[in-house]
């Protein structure tokens, strides 16, 4: 038995399969018994998804230098340092259960990234041209899916009772920023199926179909997806006039640029177009992403720690931001979030698989043959587009799975081994080692039969065994947190305290569930559950700003100002522009009778903000 071989056609369309149902999967999963309904099961889709795709695809990985061409080798080579310098980061962070699962609502930690890799690294070898139609089918499939789903909110039909107080247009993906950007992908495919197609009834289905997905699009509000799909549908369209007649595509290029200059300006608010195009919310960009770098200075190879902006944005965030008081917990900018909190170590290889994954495509396009290049467009399209997205948003699960999906195929299309550029005939090798041979399996009958060996099938299960016992646990978790909120009600003072005690037995190891519990315990006036609860918290994550302003400000209130000290100190190295925290600090002084401590936060204050309110009320303290 090999453990090491190529996968035949069926186990190569099999691993296809599960890749991309874990795209479809991950983007439209909610669960609304969790607390958090949205980012958690997107997870335990996303990371069971690669599990089974590891198990079935296993080995392929086993021979990938030997199955794949120099340039792929080295792409796939770039996705694995990348992984490397991500445990590396993993390991240096100083929260470990936030540094694996993510930060709270967030989930992007390092098992996600894990399970994204995972896709990538596969859709490399299981996917070539001619699969990618599978590629493109599913993608669509998707974005039609979200569109649906948002044409009922806008129209109020919404089946799930949504607490939104902004744009409704969330969909599945929490935000009209990630509605936005998702539809903005899924368009570039719609419009390169419609295009691809020979039959005209599908070519009038899609076409419609792309309306609605870009009316969508352009009620969410959010401009991201729009830019991204003008980036695709550019690619695409450039190439199908090029294939045309070669003088429509220079004009068609010229016209790109023309139009195309004042529109770039517009976003950094420069031009004619700048008051149409142009959001505010990029202002506050520009703050987090000071902040993101400030972190990068500090802490250069290894970075704050993965998914640790948020209790690190305070301490480094500008003094005079666009909206003053402005917090965040992700630097709303995947390249920003991953220097800030990975560091040198995960920034560089990430860096690097773009670029070099953009060449080999961008050379791909470029070498294929007549036949091949639209298809190519259309992937590359994609990946063009979610490069740029990601300058300015949030790695959410239900779009980011689609990029990590969308290079690995851009990866298996770029190289010729995966194409016989036959004049007429166009034969595209699927499951035969991907290099022109057929596969040497001895227990393959006939070309395309199952060839699969048990062994890789008891591996995937086991993968999913040990997911399960890693994510059932985080589920069950929000699932109980959310019960817990929802029947306070049902509860006396006693019982209530029971139960919040009881949870947090089930939550020790996380800070994040935890803190939750926590302002539970206080707001039933349970101090003694509070307090312990918090002690745990501190020895999970010291530095935890929260469990420092519930310290300080339960000390405060049964009036032990002296104790309560050291936990503001610790606000004001945490959170050195919030003048509400440093007023607080004054009373606790000047109630143990320090009144030169006392004068210096005050002299701190009139230095950041001189004759702001806080100002007065610091002087107003030292006079009384």
């Amino acid at each position: 038995m090999k453990l090491a071989r190529a996968l035949s056609d069926v186990e190569a369309k099999k691993v296809q399969t599960f890749i991309l149902l874990g795209g479809v999967f991950t983007t439209l999963a909610i669960w609304t018994k969790l607390e958090d309904p949205i980012n958690l099961p997107k997870m335990f889709v996303l990371v069971l998804s690669a599990a089974i795709v590891l198990g079935l695809a296993l080995p392929a990985l086993l021979r990938v230098h030997q199955v794949i061409g120099g340039s792929q080798r080295i792409a796939i080579g770039l996705v694995g340092l990348f992984l490397l310098g991500l445990l590396i980061s993993t390991f240096a962070t100083d929260v470990k259960y936030t540094a694996i699962f993510g930060e709270y609502h967030r989930n992007n930690g390092f098992l996600a990234y894990l399970a994204m890799v995972i896709l990538m690294s596969t859709s490399a070898l299981v996917f070539n041209l001619r699969s990618s139609g599978r590629y493109f089918t599913f993608f669509a499939t998707t974005g039609l899916l979200i569109t649906f789903y948002g044409f009922l909110q806008s129209a109020k039909l919404d089946p799930i009772d949504w607490v939104i107080t902004y744009n409704p247009l969330i969909t599945t993906l929490g935000n009209p920023n990630f509605t936005s950007g998702l539809l903005g992908l899924s368009g570039i495919v719609i419009l390169y199926l419609a295009l691809a197609s020979k039959n005209q009834k599908f070519q009038a289905a899609y076409a419609v179909g792309l309306l609605a997905n870009l009316f969508v699009l352009w009620r969410s509000g959010s401009i991201q997806g729009v830019f991204g799909f003008a980036i695709g549908a550019t690619v695409i369209l450039l190439v199908k006039f090029w294939l045309i007649n070669k003088r429509y595509g220079q004009i068609g290029l010229a016209l790109t640029v023309i139009a195309g200059t004042p529109v770039v300006l517009a976003i950094a608010n420069i031009g004619p177009l700048a008051n149409k195009l142009y959001q505010g919310t990029l202002k506050n960009r520009f703050d987090y992403w000071q902040a993101a770098l400030a972190m990068f200075k500090d802490h250069p190879i290894f970075g704050v720690g993965i998914d640790r902006f948020g209790e690190y944005y305070r301490q480094y965030a500008v003094q005079n931001q666009v909206v003053q008081g402005q917090l965040t917990d992700n630097a709303h900018s995947i390249y920003m979030q991953i220097l800030a909190t990975g560091g040198l170590v995960a920034f560089v290889p990430y860096l690097l698989m773009i670029v070099f994954i953009t060449i080999i495509g961008a050379r791909a396009l470029l070498s294929h043959n007549r036949n091949d290049k639209l298809a190519v467009s259309g992937v590359l399209g994609v990946w063009l587009a979610t490069v740029f997205i990601n300058i300015v948003t949030v790695d959410n699960l239900g779009v980011g799975v689609w990029f990590w999906i969308t290079g690995g195929v851009l990866i298996a299309i770029s190289s010729k081994q995966n194409a016989l550029n036959v004049e007429g005939k166009n034969q595209l090798i699927a499951g035969q080692g991907y290099s022109g041979k057929k596969s040497a399996s001895k227990s393959a009958k006939k070309s395309g039969q199952l060839t699969e060996f048990p062994i890789y099938q008891a591996f995937s299960a086991v993968l999913v065994l040990v997911s399960l016992i890693l994510l059932v646990p985080t589920l069950s978790s929000s699932s109980n947190l959310k019960s817990i909120k929802e029947k306070k009600a049902s509860f006396s003072s006693t019982e209530y305290s029971a139960e919040i005690n009881l949870q947090a037995k089930a939550n020790w190891g996380s800070a994040q569930n935890l803190l939750q519990l926590s302002v539970l315990a206080f707001q039933n006036s349970d101090l003694v559950s509070g307090d312990s609860i918090l002690d745990r918290i501190f020895e999970l994550d010291e530095r935890s700003y929260y469990a420092n302003y519930f310290r300080a400000f339960t000390l405060e209130t049964v009036g032990k100002r002296s104790d309560a000290i050291k936990y503001r100190e610790a606000l004001l190295f945490l959170d050195p522009w919030n003048t509400t925290n440093q007023i607080e600090l004054i009373r606790n002084y000047l109630a143990i009778g320090n009144r030169a401590s006392a004068q210096q936060v005050a002299a701190l204050i009139k230095g950041n903000y001189p004759g702001s309110q806080s100002d007065i009320d610091a002087s107003a303290l030292l006079v009384e």
